[in-house]
């Protein structure tokens, strides 16, 4: 039993991936995302139609959700990295308080938009957790998602948000 335990081990490994090694499940079939016009933290409002044209990251987050907050400051290290290839960002805060959102958002440092859902309107999206984020291509279609956290300054998710920018 002890010799079978290395291999064990090492078969345990391989089953579970390193969590900053994780990217998004890209989709073999886009949809099409779900329209919206939201208050924006800078006291305008963003809309899908925004974004036309450019890649976008949605994100959809909440400030007492400590999974979103740890990835936050990686969002914003990858949107420096990539807005200048044609990637967007917007960040949905799921639930009230516009106010919240803000102070979190400036606090931080983001300059990527942050928008406030405070109807929690958006079921469209089929968000199951907090966070997921998608991926949106230059015509509005999903092509791409992450449920959960991630590291998204780390080199396997840059490389695959940089394999969309240019290939698709």
């Amino acid at each position: 039993m002890i010799r079978m335990l290395p291999a064990l081990l090492l078969g345990m490994t391989l089953a579970f991936p390193v969590q900053a090694a994780r990217v998004m499940k890209a989709y073999e079939q886009p949809r099409q995302a779900p329209a919206f016009a939201l208050p924006a933290v800078d006291g305008g409002s963003r809309q899908l139609t925004d974004y036309r044209g450019r890649y976008l990251l949605v994100n959809f987050w909440a400030v007492w959700c400590s999974p979103c907050v740890k990835e936050m400051p990686s969002m914003q290290q990858a949107y420096d990295t990539l807005k200048d290839d044609g990637l967007a960002m917007v960040a949905i805060h799921v639930g009230p308080s516009v106010e919240g959102a803000k102070k979190f958002a400036d606090d931080l440092g983001l300059s990527f938009d942050i928008v406030v859902d405070e109807q929690m309107a958006l079921a469209k999206w089929q968000v199951q957790a907090l966070p997921t984020t998608f991926l949106v291509d230059r015509e509005g279609r999903i092509v791409a998602e992450a449920l959960g956290d991630r590291d998204w300054a780390g080199e396997s998710l840059l490389d695959q948000l940089k394999g969309f920018l240019e290939t698709r």
